[in-house]
């Protein structure tokens, strides 16, 4: 059976400057945009491209994934679904396990808490928790079984790749 791998996005740092834009509305701030122009090269040069993206509808989503294009994503892969805006661990696991079988690399773009909640999910207790998936932070998943199973299983799990760590 094919190694499968799921890369898990959370976007890039967003603004809260305008108090009356609705949260779905939220641009990225300063650093949200230097994190993506550095952090986009270096996520093209060390991941495998995705099959399929699974994106949260989000414009701080969306202005995220724009960094990841064409470099390393393919915007025909793309599919923005509305029902992963702020959603929980349960549904992004359900939108993980009805991945094609075709797929081999997933990603998902989405929001806390869902993400980090799904990210220690998947650790199965082995690692210790985490409490915050950072902003533009990535955790990148591999396991042999199919989608379906995905969460009831052991993983392998590369190190977390975390945006301070690229800051000069």
């Amino acid at each position: 059976m094919p190694n499968r791998e799921l890369l898990i996005l959370r976007h890039a740092k967003s603004s809260w400057e305008d108090p009356g834009q609705a949260d779905f509305d939220r641009l990225l701030n300063q650093r949200g945009v230097d994190d993506g122009r550095r952090l986009g090269r270096v996520y093209a040069e060390g991941l495998p491209p995705p099959d399929r993206v699974l994106c949260s509808p989000a414009r701080r989503t969306r202005d995220t994934l724009a960094f990841l294009i064409p470099d390393l994503v393919d915007p025909r892969h793309v599919a923005y679904e509305d029902a992963l805006y702020l959603a929980g661990a349960e549904t992004l696991l359900d939108w993980l396990r009805a991945a094609p079988a075709a797929c081999r690399v997933l990603m998902l773009v989405g929001h806390n808490p869902g993400l980090t909640d799904l990210v220690n999910l998947l650790r199965g207790g082995r690692q210790p928790k985490l409490d915050n998936l950072p902003t533009f932070a990535l955790a990148h998943f591999r396991g042999a079984a199919p989608w379906s199973e995905w969460g009831s299983g052991e993983l392998d799990e590369e190190p977390l790749l975390r945006p301070k760590a690229f800051r000069s």
